[in-house]
């Protein structure tokens, strides 16, 4: 709990109210009908590859059936019950500007700069993604995570936020230097949140 602990105290003290949503909160009717009432989105996922396609998991349940049509495209998968999208799934959900009230999302999971084009596409001002899969514990998510917030919300730009955060990862000794996080930005990179 100290993760979110720490991300919504120090969101608060830059005057964002924060929503958590975990499990089976994280539903294709949040994504597509609420995603845009918020400023700043931090989605930490998971992604699996089925066939030629990547999926992002959501903590939504569904089955075969109900879904067949998004899985017989590819926008959706069911994988032990589960539903995960596809990057064609952002696409065919988010038009010019329909997520132009975001200023900042911070999407960690491994190809996260794939959703992060659509969502650029789709009117969010700035995303932090990652550009490759990274096979990294959680705790390195947190870290980054909290990393990155912290510069944030204490007035850095995003630019500075992602430089700083791998800057100072070299010098945690108890982090490994194989998982460094690939972090890149599309967007403004001159965006702050204070």
């Amino acid at each position: 709990m100290q993760y979110l602990d720490r991300v919504t105290t120090e969101l608060k003290d830059a005057g964002y109210n924060t929503t958590f949503l975990s499990g089976s909160a994280i539903t294709v009717n949040f994504l597509t009908t609420q995603l845009d009432q918020y400023d700043v989105v931090i989605w930490r996922t998971d992604t699996y590859i089925l066939g030629n396609t990547t999926y992002w998991d959501l903590g939504q349940q569904g089955n075969q059936t109900t879904y067949a049509g998004a899985i017989g495209i590819k926008t959706i998968n069911v994988e032990n019950g589960m539903l995960a999208v596809s990057a064609d799934f952002f696409s065919n959900n988010f038009g010019p500007n329909s997520l132009s009230h975001v200023k900042l999302a911070i999407l960690e999971s491994s190809m996260s700069i794939t959703i992060a084009q659509v969502l650029i596409a789709a009117g969010v001002e700035t995303t932090i993604d990652l550009y490759k899969t990274l096979d990294a514990p959680p705790s390195l998510f947190d870290w980054v995570t909290l990393s990155l917030i912290g510069y944030l919300t204490t007035g850095s730009p995003v630019r500075d936020a992602i430089y700083k955060t791998i800057y100072n990862y070299d010098y945690v000794g108890s982090l490994d230097d194989s998982y460094l996080p690939p972090i890149s930005f599309l967007g403004d990179g001159n965006l702050q949140v204070v």
